[in-house]
Parts: C-alpha cells; structure tokens; sequence
C-alpha cells in the first residue's frame, strides 16, 4: 500500500454513528491519518480559521446549514481545500450539482465503505 499524501481529515456530519463508522475505517486503512470531527458547522468554520486540513468529508445535511452552504464558508476561509461530500440519499439533482462544482471533488452516498475511503485517499 502506497502512503496517502492526505494526513489531517475533518469529518462534518451531526450523525455520530457516521463519525465512529469512518475513524474507524480509516485508522484501519492509515493508522497515521489525523482525524478531526465535527457535527456543527460553525465549530468546523472556527477551527478552520485557524488549523489546516488535508481534506474536509462534508455532510449534504446539517442542522445549521447545509453542506452546500458549508462549502461556500469554506471558500471563503481555505479555498483550496478537498472537499468531498456525502449524504444519506444522494439525489440524481446533488450528483449534477456536485459534479458541476469546481469546489467539490466528489460525492458518495453514506455510509462510506471502507473502498470508498481507499478512493478518496487514492489507494
């Protein structure tokens, strides 16, 4: 296995069960992948503002905005993250929207498997 040049995660998802589904995972797949999570937008926009990531795991759903208007923060904190988005039900309308957007490098239904996360470290 070839080492991943993504070190530090930050996972934004309100459900817990999501968060200990993918640290899980992932510390399988890398046990040397920082993983940083959040379930409120506006405690990920803050730390943000003052910490890097590598790539940020966005939900589509969120209590406080949602994921597309999370992104549009971001933007505007470190525009040049990797953001992938994720969600229960992902929509024929959010896979158009999400391909279309030069901000979003892709979109997976939850939960994520752990190929998923292999792809998203490019293993």
């Amino acid at each position: 296995m070839k080492p991943t040049s993504i070190k530090k995660i930050l996972l934004l998802d309100d459900d817990r069960i999501q968060k200990i589904l993918v640290e899980k995972r992932l510390l399988k797949i890398d046990s040397g992948v920082e993983f940083v999570y959040f379930d409120s937008p506006g405690k990920a926009l803050d730390f943000l503002k003052s910490e890097s990531v590598d790539l940020l795991l966005v939900d589509l759903n969120l209590p406080e905005m949602s994921g597309w208007e999370f992104v549009n923060e971001v933007e505007k904190v470190c525009p040049d993250s990797i953001v992938i988005l994720q969600s229960g039900s992902v929509e024929s309308e959010e896979m158009k929207r999400a391909n279309l957007d030069k901000r979003i490098s892709n979109i997976f239904e939850k939960p994520l498997s752990e190929s998923d996360l292999r792809s998203i470290l490019g293993l």
